[in-house]
């Protein structure tokens, strides 16, 4: 989205990320301006969908087709302004982007979870991998799973271009089935491109060429379409884990069904 955060500077700019996301063979991108980071001008759904209706014109119908979101950063009123609708959710459907802080886990955060659930609304924590606290422990991403939450790390990530620390994490989410989504997270043409299939290939030599391809294919298209996504659990982390689904996890499994 050109113009508005910290991604495409310039409508052309945003243009050519469009040719290398199609040229890559992606066919949908959500747009994902931050809200609530201390940084972005929060813009509202109506901003939002104005400028997703501009930027699909101006890329055409032949390439990738832009669809509206948000990145939210998380915050203790998170759920008061998904409310309030002040909050663009995918496609406007009923999945939202959720971020943490780059070094921490915020307290609380099962709480704000479980407000959004509560609400219809299934929170998809992003980039965790890339978070400090939770490279130390990844089992507290299997934690929040259970919970009802999804998970989405980024492809370069996984193929190593955020660090090693990044990689290592990304790579244990994937063996412990902890990652439902792979996402580009394009910021730039060059310095963070569009470019899907690195990844997807690099987390197949993880979980195979199946699993691989539903993070990128299967699963998204759930979500852009508002419909159930149907995951295996995770793997548990070390011998004290729990095989069974906790409660949280039956409930909110249950819940989704009830739902849809």
């Amino acid at each position: 989205m050109p113009e508005i955060d910290d991604g495409a500077r310039t409508v052309g700019e945003a243009i050519e990320m469009a040719r290398i996301a199609t040229e890559d063979g992606i066919e949908y991108m959500v747009s994902t301006p931050h809200m609530f980071n201390g940084l972005s001008h929060n813009p509202q759904p109506a901003e939002i969908l104005d400028r997703v209706a501009a930027l699909n014109e101006a890329i055409g119908s032949k390439g990738v087709k832009i669809l509206a979101g948000n990145e939210v950063h998380i915050s203790h009123d998170i759920a008061e302004q998904a409310e309030a609708h002040r909050v663009t959710t995918i496609n406007q459907r009923n999945h939202m982007l959720v971020e943490f802080p780059q070094l921490t886990v915020p307290v609380g955060a099962d709480e704000l979870f479980y407000k959004l659930l509560l609400q219809g609304i299934h929170p998809i924590l992003v980039h965790p991998e890339r978070n400090g606290q939770i490279q130390s422990n990844p089992s507290i991403v299997a934690n929040f799973i259970e919970r009802g939450v999804l998970i989405q790390i980024t492809a370069m990530s996984v193929t190593g271009e955020f660090g090693p620390a990044a990689k290592a994490c990304a790579d244990a989410l994937l063996r412990h089935h902890c990652v439902h989504f792979l996402a580009t997270d394009a910021h730039r043409p060059k310095s963070r491109p569009p470019i899907l299939s690195r990844g997807r290939d690099a987390a197949a030599m993880i979980v195979g060429e199946e699993h691989a391809a539903a993070l990128v294919e299967t699963n998204p298209r759930a979500v852009i379409n508002g419909e159930v996504l149907h995951a295996p659990p995770p793997i548990p982390f070390g011998s004290s884990a729990k095989s069974k689904r906790s409660f949280f996890a039956r409930f909110f499994h249950d819940r989704q069904r009830l739902t849809h």
